[in-house]
């Protein structure tokens, strides 16, 4: 409550509403992208809220590090935009990363088909990448990571202040790179499960030609799910030990995000 009477006088100052508004496009744009807070669970009237309070509250710092009077323009709109976008992208990649892992290890296998109704995204994914994304969301809130992303956007506006105008273009070109990131993190996260896969695959094609008698091929499909459940089940640690470090990887993507957008601001 005193944060938000101390930030009204701000709101009613030259260039104070022009600073909530820009200021509620940049935190728009993450609430829009960052994971859990832009899921359709999340009723409309919530994040509207979320945003409103966020902005209230941050106007001050705005006003504190901004270098010039904001003005509300479609490009200042637009840069406002792209720079919440790119804050919650960071977080957003990982959760996307163990989305693509859980699809990954559902074609090894053999589970791809079995598909549920991910209530995020309102779309069919594979059971274990739905298992991989509530897995993942509960490790990054747990260790913090609504704080971290918060704490990215106050760092923001003193790296870009609210009304200015970065290169756009070089930021969109950055977020598109970051494809090749998630596509990377995910390999990582399944690595575990399709190494072992593979290795029960070679083992029956061994088996199957040594003894054709045996008939491997009828407990193939079953052991292949045992052996990969198993080593999924030994595998979770692993990636619960690398979100220890994680809030340094996110600055770090923040950096290779934002980083070019710098250059061109104005």
């Amino acid at each position: 409550m005193n944060a938000l009477q101390s930030a009204m006088p701000d709101l009613l100052t030259t260039g104070g509403a022009a600073t909530f508004i820009l200021l509620a496009m940049r935190i728009g744009g993450l609430v829009l992208i960052a994971p859990v807070f832009s899921s359709k669970q999340v009723p409309m009237k919530l994040r509207t809220a979320i945003i409103v309070i966020f902005s209230i509250v941050l106007v001050p710092v705005a006003r504190a590090h901004a270098h010039i009077l904001p003005q509300i323009t479609p490009l200042t709109f637009l840069s406002e935009t792209v720079i919440g976008f790119g804050l919650g992208l960071g977080t957003a990649i990982v959760i996307g990363a163990a989305s693509a892992a859980g699809d990954m290890m559902s074609v090894q296998m053999g589970l791809a088909g079995a598909s549920v109704l991910d209530p995020m995204t309102n779309i069919q994914v594979p059971v274990l990448g739905q298992f991989m994304t509530a897995f993942v969301t509960l490790l990054l809130f747990s260790s913090g990571g609504h704080l971290v992303m918060i704490d990215g956007l106050g760092s923001s506006l003193e790296v870009l202040p609210v009304g200015s105008i970065p290169d756009i273009g070089a930021g969109a070109l950055a977020m598109a790179k970051m494809g090749g990131q998630l596509l990377s993190l995910g390999v990582m996260f399944s690595a575990p499960v399709m190494a072992a896969t593979m290795l029960c695959n070679v083992a029956l094609a061994i088996l199957t030609r040594a003894a054709p008698q045996l008939q491997i091929i009828t407990v193939a499909f079953p052991l292949q799910i045992i052996v990969g459940l198993f080593t999924l089940a030994a595998g979770l640690s692993l990636t619960a030990v690398w979100f220890t470090g994680w809030a340094a990887y996110h600055d770090g993507l923040l950096d290779r995000l934002l980083g070019p957008m710098l250059s061109g601001v104005r």
